[in-house]
């Protein structure tokens, strides 16, 4: 034992402080470099506008969708009356709600309810490629079945095929030839019973229908959607009839889309209420234009 405590003990603490101080300073263990951000995709929703993408949707992850078509064509009447009429927003409205479920990350499974004719779809889709370095493009297979009256009438089974090329983060074309059987319903017939295709001279009708002697319709979609900000898209659609039943003109719309935290906003223009492949295949009016939007999310 030191025979003076006092300056022993004044020593030892010190110490401790200077190794203390020491330790302090030196530099923590360095943390790992966070990820760089995900570089933003021009695919964002599982659909175009009505035509379908080849965005999977991840095992047991679902996703939900709103459709909203307001009723009032936008090129009837003056722009004060459009104003008046809040540019259709006051006028009523064919609202869809679709659900659909990842079962695998390459099998998904859906419903689609529409107010119009009170439609119900059915869908399950299978996502078979998958674009990559060697593989420019991506391939899914989409059957469906659909009914109005809630799937008690007029059934119309479809099958369809959906081809994607994504191009950098900017570009996203799609090609989808679809099949619908029965496109032309029963229902759909009342009303033409009496029609005449021709007069005594054996001229055509210019009211004639084309195809409407036939009861299935075939198309191509043709869907494009271009990234002009990091979350804001413009999409644009088209699905001329390349056989059967093909009444009025081709369903066409386009929109712009917003990316939000967790949703899709979409507000789109377009020539038709319909949103299922049944009621693409019937085309949209001539001359009509058409408000709507969709929204979707995943969870």
């Amino acid at each position: 034992m030191p025979s003076r405590p006092l300056p022993f003990l004044a020593a030892v603490c010190a110490s401790l402080f200077i190794c203390s101080s020491a330790a302090a300073q030196q530099p923590a263990d360095p943390q790992p470099p966070a990820p760089p951000p995900a570089a933003p995709t021009v695919e964002l929703d599982q659909m175009v506008v009505n035509l379908p993408t080849t965005l999977s949707l991840k095992r047991h992850k679902s996703y939900f969708r709103i459709t909203h078509r307001f009723a009032r064509d936008l090129r009837r009447g003056s722009f004060g009356q459009l104003a008046e009429d809040l540019f259709s927003l006051d006028s009523g409205a064919i609202i869809g709600l679709e659900f659909r479920f990842g079962i695998t990350d390459r099998f998904q499974a859906g419903i689609n309810r529409s107010i119009l004719g009170r439609t119900i779809e059915t869908f399950a889709r299978w996502d078979a490629l998958r674009q990559q370095d060697r593989r420019p493009f991506a391939l899914s297979a989409t059957a469906s079945i659909e009914g109005q009256n809630n799937l008690r009438l007029d059934p119309q089974p479809g099958i369809s095929v959906t081809l994607s090329r994504v191009q950098g983060t900017r570009l996203a074309l799609y090609v989808t030839p679809t099949f619908i059987k029965d496109a032309h319903t029963p229902t759909l017939r009342v009303g033409h019973g009496d029609h005449s295709h021709g007069d005594e001279e054996g001229k055509d009708d210019p009211d004639e229908i084309p195809g409407e002697d036939k009861n299935d319709t075939a198309f191509v979609g043709l869907g494009m959607r271009l990234r002009v900000r990091e979350t804001v898209t413009l999409v644009a659609e088209v699905s001329p009839r390349i056989y059967g039943y093909r009444p009025d003109r081709a369903s066409w719309t386009i929109g712009v889309e917003k990316l939000t935290r967790g949703h899709v906003m979409q507000l789109n223009f377009g020539n038709s209420f319909g949103t299922t492949p049944g009621q693409v295949a019937r085309g949209g009016s001539t001359h009509d234009v058409y408000l709507g939007f969709n929204m979707s999310r995943k969870f």
